[in-house]
Parts: structure tokens; C-alpha cells; sequence
């Protein structure tokens, strides 16, 4: 397969503003937009359940788990991308498709499907439990759960779903994102308040790490949206794409390190996979989270849901863009699969279950494993036959000062490929991570 520099086809062939991969999109959000748009797709609902996860995880590696997991989040974005320049695509199931063949491409698309049908799930989940507890709290009459996701997700959620990309709800993002800082303010305010009810531990390792790995892997999703908001960027550099997702992933591990461990000191063990809901409803400054994360949540569906519409446009071959089908087809789907989304979320209930199946049965596959299998098969000129050609050479040179990876007298040019090299090595960690967490979470959520 031919791994060589190509623009993206979003770049528009003969576009004179497209230069070196680069590709400036006058209708394109910058660089700090896009930034809030990835942050707000990697904190969502993922969040509340990083207490209970810390817990299952023990204190200690539970941290390391999170900041770890982080740093492989924020290199299976940037493999993608750079990848999708290289094999000359601009979507998760083309670039899979290039790489990987057709099995790859099945394997993703359903993994996706999966992955992204259940976050959304999610997010309606804990956006009915956070309505309804208010409702019941506030209003003059009771309200039933199932009514309030079904009622809230066809009010209020269904009108964002019909855009072309998520570029339009950028500004949305924002808002969003700016709740988040409230949101943790009143549980870190609040959860003192509650603590030394339960005695709280502090072990190196809990009771259900690999489980916990999954609800953490679920935390950090994010390669589902990295394609959408790449082409929503002004600048398409891959240095302006890797400036986003550093602010997002940064900014993301900053708050969930601050909302695990602060539910993880007021509650320890009793930590509930929602933790707002180990606060009583009678608390009015958590009662003002519950309704700013309900809004966070109604603002970060579209974005777990685009990417599901995408890849089962993309499976129908119905997709307007790549397809050239009419655009009421894709309406149909956008509104026949958000409801099987919302019914479900009306039916389910066991929220906890729910997290770590999902984080461990699918979004380990679409966040981890394919995006680092992606880039070692196409996204990076480095491999173990090449490198062992490299020692064997330099062996044979008699011990001459020379870089194992420099292919000429240029400094750097060395530079470059140890980054390579270094690139190389940490996509088979992810890789590894990716059918670790798969696997054996897998079977221990199962058992």
C-alpha cells in the first residue's frame, strides 16, 4: 500500500489556500473552538461515574489509570489525522478502510455503532435521572422517568441533530464547557459536607480494575468526533489540530482528576456511578449542578450522535457528500436511530453496568486499539523490519558515531525519526492497552 503524503480531499484539489496539508477553510472554526468542541466531547457523562471508578480501580492506580489513559486518548487523535493525510482520507471508516482492509473497516463501523449508541445512551440516561429528580423536587406534580428522556430528547435534543457537521454547534461548546467549571465547583464545595460518613481507604489497586478501565477508557472517547471536528477547523494543519486536542485533553484530565477525587473523598466506596446522585435532593447548590450538567448533557448529545449518523450513512451509502444520495434520507436516519437511542435510555436503568460494558466492549476497540493499529499500518514509515535492517547496518559500519535512524549526514533528519520511532513504540502500547481492556474487561464485566 502506498503510504506517501496526500492532501485531504476536504482540502479541495487546485484550492490555492491549501498548502503542505494544510488547508485554510474560510467557513472553518479556530483552532480554540475546536478545542472546546473536542473538550466537550471527551467530558461528558463519563465524568460523574470517575468516583466509583477510582474506588474499583483502587486510589492509586486509579489516578494513573486516568492521566495514562489521557496521553493515549490525545495520540489516538492525532493517529488518525495523520494517518487521513497520509492515505489521502478525511473520515474514520475511510482512513480504517485504507489501512486496515476490509476487515478493519467492519470491525470499526461496528464497533462504532456500538460504542457510539451507547454513550449516547448514556448521556440520555443520566440527563432523564437528572430531570426527573428535579421535576419531582420542583415541580407541583410528580413526573416518571421514562416520560421525561422521551419527552426532553424529542423537545429539546432532536432539533440539534440535523446540521451538516458539528462546526455549527461550536459556540453551543462552549457554553457547555463553561458549566463544568460550576459543576465541579459545588461538588468539591459540597462533598466535604458529606465526608466521614464513610470511611474512605486509599489502596494501591481495588477490587474491579479491568471493569474500571473500561468506564475509564468510556471517559476519554473522543476519536469518534476526531475527523468531524478536523474538517470544522480554519486551519487544517496537523500543528493546528494537535494545539486542540492538547487544550481539550489537558483541560479534560484536569477536571476529571478534580471530580474523581474529590467524590472519592466525600463518599469513598458508597460512591454511586453517578455521583450527583449520592448528594440529597434537598441540596440547592447541587441541585444547581444537576441543571447545569443537564443542560452540559443536552448541549454534548449532537456530538456522540453525528458520528453514529456518519458511520451508518457511510454503511447505507446514503451519506449526501460521499454518496451523492438526496439529504432526506439522512433526515430519516438521524431520526429513526436517535429514537432507538432514547427508547433505550427510557428502558435501561442500571447505569454503572451500562458504563463499564460499553467502555470495555467497544470503546477500547474505537478509541485505543484501531486508531493505533491504524497508524502502524499506514500512518508511519517505521517498522520492526526496518529497524532491524537499521541495526544490522550499523553494526556493519564498525562502530562508526552515527545515528541508528539517521539516513544521511543531516541532524534533523535524525531528530525527526527518533520522533518516529518513538511514535511507533507507543502506538503498540496503545494497541496493547486497547486489546487488554477489551478482553479481559470484557470478560470480567460479563462474569
Amino acid at each position: 500500500m502506498d503510504t506517501g503524503p496526500r492532501e485531504l480531499p476536504a482540502a479541495a484539489a487546485g484550492n490555492p489556500a491549501c498548502r503542505g496539508g494544510a488547508c485554510a477553510a474560510p467557513d472553518g472554526e479556530s483552532t480554540v473552538k475546536v478545542g472546546f468542541n473536542v473538550l466537550n466531547t471527551i467530558v461528558g457523562s463519563g465524568i460523574v461515574c470517575l468516583p466509583y471508578a477510582l474506588h474499583n480501580a483502587g486510589f492509586a492506580a486509579g489516578l494513573a489509570l486516568l492521566v495514562a489513559t489521557a496521553a493515549m486518548s490525545q495520540f489516538s487523535l492525532y493517529a488518525l489525522v495523520a494517518t487521513g493525510k497520509r492515505t489521502g482520507t478525511d473520515h474514520f471508516s475511510s482512513v480504517t478502510l485504507a489501512a486496515l482492509g476490509r476487515p478493519g473497516y467492519h470491525l470499526l463501523n461496528w464497533s462504532m455503532v456500538v460504542d457510539m449508541v451507547g454513550t449516547v445512551v448514556l448521556y440520555l440516561m443520566i440527563l432523564g435521572d437528572l430531570a426527573t429528580e428535579l421535576g419531582n423536587r420542583y415541580l407541583p406534580f410528580a413526573v416518571g422517568r421514562a416520560s421525561v428522556v422521551l419527552g426532553v430528547s424529542a423537545v429539546v435534543v432532536l432539533p440539534l441533530l440535523f446540521f451538516r457537521n458539528t462546526g455549527p454547534l461550536a459556540r453551543y461548546s462552549v457554553v457547555s464547557v463553561l458549566c463544568l467549571p460550576c459543576i465541579l465547583l459545588a461538588v468539591v464545595v459540597r462533598a466535604p459536607h458529606y465526608a466521614g460518613r464513610v470511611g474512605v481507604e486509599f489502596p494501591v489497586f481495588g477490587p474491579r480494575i479491568l471493569p474500571a478501565m473500561g468506564v475509564i477508557a468510556f471517559t476519554f472517547s473522543s476519536c469518534h468526533a476526531a475527523f468531524p471536528n478536523y474538517t470544522g477547523l480554519r486551519d487544517r494543519s496537523t500543528a493546528a489540530w494537535v494545539r486542540a486536542t492538547a487544550f481539550a485533553t489537558t483541560g479534560a484530565t484536569a477536571v476529571s482528576l478534580a471530580f474523581a477525587v474529590a467524590g472519592y473523598l466525600a463518599f469513598g466506596s458508597k460512591a454511586q456511578p453517578n455521583i450527583l446522585e449520592n448528594f440529597p435532593d434537598s441540596d440547592a447548590a447541587i441541585n444547581v449542578a444537576r441543571l447545569l450538567f443537564a443542560l452540559s448533557l443536552v448541549l454534548t448529545v449532537p456530538m456522540g450522535f453525528y458520528p453514529i449518523r456518519d458511520t451508518v450513512t457511510e454503511m447505507l451509502k446514503i451519506h449526501p457528500e460521499r454518496h451523492g444520495a438526496d439529504a432526506v434520507w439522512e433526515a430519516a436516519c438521524t431520526v429513526v436511530l436517535f429514537a432507538v437511542c432514547a427508547v433505550a435510555a427510557a428502558l435501561i436503568t442500571d447505569l454503572g453496568l451500562a458504563y463499564e460494558l460499553i467502555g470495555t466492549l467497544s470503546s477500547s476497540v474505537v478509541n485505543f486499539l484501531l486508531p493505533a493499529l491504524v497508524f502502524l499500518w499506514a500512518g508511519t514509515d517505521v517498522s520492526l523490519a526496518r529497524l532491524a535492517s537499521l541495526c544490522r547496518r550499523a553494526g556493519a559500519d564498525g562502530g562508526e558515531r552515527r545515528s541508528l535512524l539517521r539516513a544521511s549526514g543531516d541532524g534533523d533528519c535524525a531528530a525527526v525519526r527518533l520522533r518516529d520511532v518513538g511514535l511507533w513504540a507507543l502506538a503498540w502500547v496503545v494497541a496493547a492497552f486497547g486489546v487488554w481492556v477489551m478482553v479481559l474487561g470484557t470478560y470480567n464485566v460479563a462474569r
